[in-house]
C-alpha cells in the first residue's frame, strides 16, 4: 500500500512563526519515537508537518540545528518551570525553595518523559568537544548553581557550590532514571522522599 502525504495548508504571510513550531514539534515527537538523532532525517519531519522538505531550510539549516533547536526548548522549558517553582516558594526562604525545586524536577521528569528522553536518553550524532560550551545544559546546571548559592549565602564559597549544584543534579536524575526505567507505576510521595534525604546529605554543613 503507497505511504499517503497530507499536505498542510500552506502559511500566509506573517505565520511562519506557526510552522517553525509545527516542525520543532514533529522533529521532537519522531526524535523520542526513534531514540536516536540519525535514524530522523529531515524528509521525514517534512513528511509528519506536511510540507516539502526544501520549506524546512528556511527554518533550519540542516538536521543538526533543527536538533539542536528541538533539545533547546526542552531545556528552556524546565529552566522555566524550575525558576517558576523558586518564584513560589522564594517567601518561604532559600532551603524550602531548593526542595520544592527538587520535587518539581522529579515530577516534571515523569509527567513529561517524552521531553525528559529528548534532553537525557537520545543517543546523539558527537559533536565537536569546542561546541560543548553552547549546549544548552549549562542553562539548568545554572539553576541548580543559584539554588545551592542562595541557600549558602551566609558563607558563601563558590567552588563547593558548583560541585554540590552538580552531585545534587546528578543524584536527582539518577532518582528519576531509575524510577522511568522499572516496569511499576511511579511512587511521588516516596521520590519525594528520597529527594529530602538527598538534599539533607548534600546541603549538610
Amino acid at each position: 500500500m503507497a505511504e499517503t502525504f497530507k499536505r498542510r495548508t500552506p502559511s500566509q504571510w506573517g505565520e511562519g512563526a506557526a510552522l517553525k513550531t509545527e516542525i520543532l514539534s514533529a522533529a521532537a515527537r519522531l526524535l523520542a519515537a526513534a531514540g536516536r538523532e540519525d535514524a530522523v532525517s529531515l524528509r521525514a519531519v517534512a513528511r509528519e508537518v506536511g510540507i516539502s522538505a526544501p520549506s524546512i531550510y528556511l527554518h533550519f539549516k540542516d538536521r543538526s540545528d533543527l536538533v539542536a533547536a528541538v533539545t533547546q526548548q526542552a531545556y528552556e522549558t524546565l529552566v522555566a518551570d524550575l525558576h517558576a517553582t523558586w518564584d513560589r516558594q522564594e517567601h518561604s526562604g532559600p532551603p524550602a525553595a531548593l526542595r520544592a525545586m527538587a520535587h518539581r524536577y522529579c515530577g516534571f521528569a515523569l509527567e513529561n518523559p517524552t521531553r525528559y528522553r529528548l534532553m537525557f536518553g537520545l543517543e546523539r550524532v558527537t559533536a565537536p568537544r569546542e561546541q560543548s560550551p553552547q549546549h544548552p545544559v549549562w542553562l539548568l546546571y545554572g539553576v541548580w548553581q543559584d539554588a545551592v548559592a542562595a541557600c549558602r549565602a551566609a558563607r558563601p564559597g563558590a567552588e563547593r557550590d558548583r560541585k554540590d549544584a552538580l552531585l545534587l543534579w546528578s543524584a536527582l536524575h539518577g532518582i528519576v532514571a531509575i524510577t522511568m526505567a522499572l516496569p511499576f507505576e511511579a511512587d511521588l510521595e516516596s521520590i519525594a522522599h528520597r529527594a529530602d534525604d538527598l538534599l539533607d546529605r548534600v546541603m549538610a554543613e
